[in-house]
């Protein structure tokens, strides 16, 4: 199996791949090739997708929830793939951040969520052509590639940032993020574990796929967790907790927070690497 970050908020140095704001993972696994993400911006996935020939062959993209930092590249994959595109139901809904007491908007943007949902709507499609399916629950898209949804709250220290809505019929809640997944491989090493940004816990995140899988072992957890702001205390709890697991490897980025990325180096030491855009991980050799 290869693994390349496509798109991470920085980039391998004097390559020619682009950072921004995002994440896109792409996974290449026998013969099936899966996008997990896309990152912000349809130039800056087209820019370095072409590098890594992704496109060819892609057979899936999975959305692991609905912010633009991780949709926002997915016109560009509609547009030259006919990879069918696997998103909670509920990643379509309008989702915002509350920023100096203003409503800013990070959800999927209008032109892209109309060709989700023509696409959704139309039965006439051919077989050959994209299709969208919207998940609820998990969902092995290929042998052995599950999309896994259901991620639950089983510790006491990992919260859902409170900054986050979604607008349903014309009135803010506050997101809990139910239309957050993950992506998970098994492998002979054990599960891999693809997070986009783990809104409600790394920790949740891998304990919850873990029992999902009648507790086989972790081989690696790659992408986001949302550390960025969290305090040493949690960043100490959700090490301690991860450790429990014995992960071969810990890839992390996006919106890990520098300060989660050097206690994860100083702990995991060489389990530890940092995602990039342009980083490729070979697994199995």
């Amino acid at each position: 199996m290869k693994i390349f970050c496509v798109i991470e908020n920085t980039a391998k140095f004097a390559s020619e791949f682009y950072a921004e704001h995002g994440l896109s993972i792409l996974i290449k696994y026998i013969s099936y090739k899966v996008l997990f993400d896309t990152g912000s911006t349809p130039d800056v996935l087209k820019k370095n997708i072409k590098l890594l020939n992704g496109l060819e062959g892609l057979k899936s993209v999975v959305l692991s929830h609905g912010h633009n930092d991780h949709t926002g590249g997915l016109s560009y994959v509609m547009n030259n793939s006919s990879a069918d595109i696997f998103m909670h139901e509920r990643a379509i809904l309008p989702k915002y951040i509350l920023r100096n007491d203003k409503m800013e908007f990070i959800g999927t943007d209008e032109v892209l969520k109309t060709k989700l949902t023509h696409v959704l709507n139309d039965d006439q499609k051919n077989k050959s052509e994209t299709r969208v399916e919207l998940i609820s629950k998990t969902t092995e898209i290929a042998p052995n590639i599950f999309i896994l949804s259901e991620i639950s709250l089983n510790n006491d220290f990992e919260e859902i940032n409170p900054s986050f809505y979604i607008k349903d019929h014309g009135k803010f809640f506050k997101d809990n993020f139910e239309d957050e997944v993950v992506l998970v491989i098994k492998t002979d090493q054990g599960l891999l574990i693809l997070s986009g940004c783990a809104h409600r816990g790394i920790v949740n995140t891998v304990s919850s796929v873990v029992e999902f899988f009648n507790n086989d072992d972790v081989y690696a957890v790659i992408g986001g967790t949302h550390l960025v702001s969290a305090s040493e205390d949690i960043i100490n709890k959700t090490i301690k907790e991860l450790k429990k697991y014995d992960p071969k490897y810990l890839i992390l980025g996006h919106c890990n927070g520098l300060n989660a990325m050097c206690m994860f180096r100083n702990v995991f030491e060489n389990k530890f690497e940092a995602l990039e855009s342009g980083k490729e991980i070979i697994i199995g050799e």
